[in-house]
């Protein structure tokens, strides 16, 4: 079902069963939405968990005042933290620059635990690689002016939809939007910088093998960065949690937050 938080909106499965003591939040990653997590939500509510999908400002039905192409990446990281005063200390679930911004939002506590799946790095970790930056190119006008702007269709199936047949691509590609060109950058020259000993609570990182934009290399030194626990998803890309077979890594991260908050 579709909510609200104050502007916000997001997607809301409610717990079969007995539920948990704990809510789930997931973020969603550049041009994404709440959308892409529907595997994982309406999982994650048949085992026990309130669940909630958040589409951050200027995604979705969440409006961006201003324009989205001016919208930062603290901006986003006001979001989830708006979510989590309403929801209270959750576990929060980001996916790429998703990632990124449960990071930043887990520092000084407020959240039981951290699950960061293909995540974009911190400052400090560098991430941009050839294959990537020589894409991303044809963006930096938008970045550098902070406009809005979409990806391809050609740099979207080399970069983050590789896990996915071709009709699965030709079914999500039309569904990403935009991108703030401003976040985009601080993303790109990694601005965003995270304290990682004020991140207290239990951490996961989840890395796939086949990932182009943020490889498995890269996961296992944000897990080094944080002392995390570290789970590879063998067979996948960057959207693990649209391609087939996305249940199995799922189950696994599943398992690790009912250990980490002792839900067994």
């Amino acid at each position: 079902m579709s909510e609200r938080i104050g502007d916000l909106s997001l997607e809301h499965a409610v717990p079969a069963g007995r539920p948990r003591s704990r809510s789930v939040l997931f973020v969603h990653g550049m041009w994404g939405g709440s959308w892409y997590f529907r595997n994982y939500l309406y999982a994650a509510a048949q085992a026990g968990w309130d669940a909630w999908a958040l589409n951050l400002r200027g995604h979705g039905e969440s409006p961006a005042p201003g324009g989205l192409g001016r919208v930062s990446l603290a901006d986003y990281v006001t979001d989830v933290r708006r979510c989590l005063g309403h929801l209270g200390a959750t576990v929060l679930v980001g996916h790429s620059m998703g990632g990124l911004i449960a990071q930043k939002a887990a520092e000084g506590g407020g959240v039981a635990a951290a699950v960061l799946l293909t995540s974009a790095p911190p400052r400090g970790i560098n991430a941009i690689e050839w294959p990537v930056l020589s894409r991303m190119a044809r963006y930096l006008p938008a970045m550098l002016a902070g406009h809005a702007f979409t990806a391809s269709r050609v740099h979207a199936d080399f970069l983050f939809l590789n896990g996915l047949t071709p009709e699965q691509r030709d079914w999500a590609f039309p569904r990403f939007g935009a991108e703030s060109g401003r976040a985009a950058r601080e993303l790109a020259m990694g601005s965003l910088a995270v304290d990682a000993r004020a991140i207290r609570c239990p951490t996961l990182v989840v890395g796939a093998d086949q990932d182009r934009i943020t490889p498995a290399a890269l996961q296992r030194r944000i897990a080094g960065r944080y002392r995390a626990e570290y789970q590879e998803a063998a067979g996948h890309a960057h959207m693990l949690m649209l391609e087939e077979g996305w249940e199995r890594p799922f189950k696994d991260v599943l398992a690790w937050m009912e250990r980490a908050l002792d839900e067994r």
